[in-house]
């Protein structure tokens, strides 16, 4: 487990990538989800 925070640590640039990932995938997910069910099409 320390070896994992170690090197998280050693990199930023993962981290920020991971931060990223966690912030925009929920909305990115949601985003498709309303487009595949018609949310966005027109009436």
């Amino acid at each position: 487990m320390s070896k994992l925070i170690k090197e998280k640590e050693e990199s930023p640039k993962l981290q920020k990538l991971v931060l990223l990932i966690f912030g925009l995938g929920p909305i990115v997910i949601m985003i498709l989800y309303l487009a595949s069910t018609g949310f966005f099409d027109s009436p």
